[in-house]
């Protein structure tokens, strides 16, 4: 059986909830938030430029690129090659 979305959070869950003061808790959760999400981010934008500058080395087109990547323009797959 495939994991939970959840999976990848128990650990922060678990801290989170280990925290019994409700005010520190939420300080916590904010400051864990903003972590993740940036880490997001960076995935996100490692992914998005590995994946474009692959299509382009196997002789894509950046249009073509930008086809493949969700139908966005030339111009945004171009700047997904990099790293924006």
């Amino acid at each position: 059986m495939a994991d939970s979305p959840d999976t990848p959070f128990a650990p922060y869950d678990e801290q989170l909830r280990a925290i019994t003061d409700l005010p520190e808790r939420w300080k916590a959760y904010v400051d864990r938030a903003k972590h993740l999400e940036r880490e997001l981010e960076s995935f996100r934008k490692r992914q998005r430029q590995e994946i474009a500058t692959g299509l382009k080395a196997q002789g894509k087109t950046w249009k073509e690129v930008g086809e493949i990547m969700g139908g966005v323009t030339y111009q945004r797959a171009h700047q997904f090659g990099r790293g924006e």
